[in-house]
């Protein structure tokens, strides 16, 4: 067996601490690819007041300046990320480029002309994501036509994108590598733990969690107002977490609270995490809610249904049936023991798959080559 590569470039549009589930996953893999001895440096754009080279939690970033908006801005990150990983191409063995736009064309370009593997990691949910986006104008599709004819290694998070994935780039081979979480950070704590949580966040009764963007497609205001329906004249409470675009009123029994960079406590105070999305690839919360022992109630789209079994490792609706998500919400209300049951058969489902132990093994093998 080839050893591994020693020395890995994450190339990414955006990171830390830009909040989006492909910067979150981008710094949790360098993150724990240090931890096994891997040499990782991100290579990323620089806005607003940012250093051209810092340490995000000891990883190594470099900040590559842009200018202007839109197919501007993206371009001179195709050319500045293409120039500065050929001038450094001593300095790594391994590309990874995280979604198929500026930061993966760069990638697959230098890996060619360098002759080193280049992996490609999309996200988004189907028909939403950047696939989709790209393939709606004549620009997107060149730049997905010249991205597959370099044939990088294509990885998708679920099997829904990598379907949609091969609709996009012409059939290419697509190796499925879910996210990864970190099981030991993300857990269940004790009753004692919960109630000392709890009474310093000033949560009572039945609380219902959501972390992510605030966002058209997670449906939020739609949701907020299906469980008010559920939960009248019960003690319950539906926290919001995150930032974005979609206003949502706070008030008495549904408080919105500004994204934090560790949402551990969260999680390990709530009582089920929900996700009402139109469509999801593989939510980063969804596993972190998992990984909490935290029953989920959620839409059944994309990778949520592929990994979440109905009544075994969460509870399901149909995106857009309003009595469905009212009964998911009420059963959950109602039985503890498939609260228990639910949130302790995720758990288990998260060590088995989706550890970030897991991940990085696996992706230490592709970035040898191996199939």
């Amino acid at each position: 067996m080839k050893p591994a590569p020693t020395r890995v470039v994450m190339v990414s549009a955006g990171f830390w601490p830009a909040v989006g589930g492909a910067e979150r996953q981008a710094l949790e893999l360098s993150r724990a690819l240090r931890a096994r001895g891997v040499g990782v440096t991100v290579l990323t754009r620089r806005v607003g007041g940012a250093a051209p080279r810092e340490e995000v939690h000891g990883v190594p970033v470099r900040r590559l300046r842009v200018y202007g908006t839109g197919a501007l801005d993206s371009l001179c990150f195709l050319f500045g990320a293409l120039g500065w990983l050929l001038k450094h191409g001593g300095e790594y063995d391994v590309i990874h480029a995280h979604l198929a736009g500026s930061p993966a064309l760069a990638a697959a370009l230098a890996g060619r002309w360098l002759g080193k593997p280049v992996l490609v990691k999309l996200g988004g949910g189907r028909g939403i994501g950047e696939l989709a986006a790209s393939s709606r104008t004549s620009l997107g599709r060149l730049k997905l036509a010249l991205l597959a004819s370099l044939k990088p290694r294509f990885l998708a998070v679920v099997p829904d994108l990598a379907a949609e994935a091969r609709e996009h780039l012409g059939g290419a081979d697509i190796e499925v590598l879910p996210n990864g979480v970190d099981a030991d950070r993300y857990k269940a704590v004790s009753p004692e733990e919960k109630r000392a949580l709890r009474a310093r966040l000033g949560w009572s009764g039945a609380v219902f969690l959501y972390t992510g963007r605030l966002s058209w497609e997670k449906r939020l205001p739609w949701f907020a107002g299906l469980w008010l329906k559920a939960t009248e004249g019960r003690d319950a409470l539906l926290v919001l977490v995150g930032d974005g675009p979609e206003l949502i009123p706070s008030s008495p029994r549904v408080r919105v609270l500004p994204s934090v960079e560790d949402a551990a406590e969260f999680y390990a105070a709530a009582d089920a995490f929900v996700l009402p999305s139109v469509s999801e690839g593989l939510s980063n919360s969804l596993l972190e809610a998992m990984s909490s022992g935290l029953p989920v109630v959620a839409s059944a789209v994309g990778g949520t249904a592929q990994i979440l079994e109905e009544g075994k490792t969460g509870l399901l609706f149909g995106k857009d049936d309003e009595k469905k998500a009212i009964q998911q919400i009420e059963r959950i209300l109602n039985d503890n023991g498939l609260r228990t049951h639910l949130g302790a058969a995720a758990r288990l489902e998260v060590e088995r798959r989706y550890a970030m132990a897991h991940v990085v093994e696996r992706l230490l093998d592709l970035y040898r080559g191996d199939s």
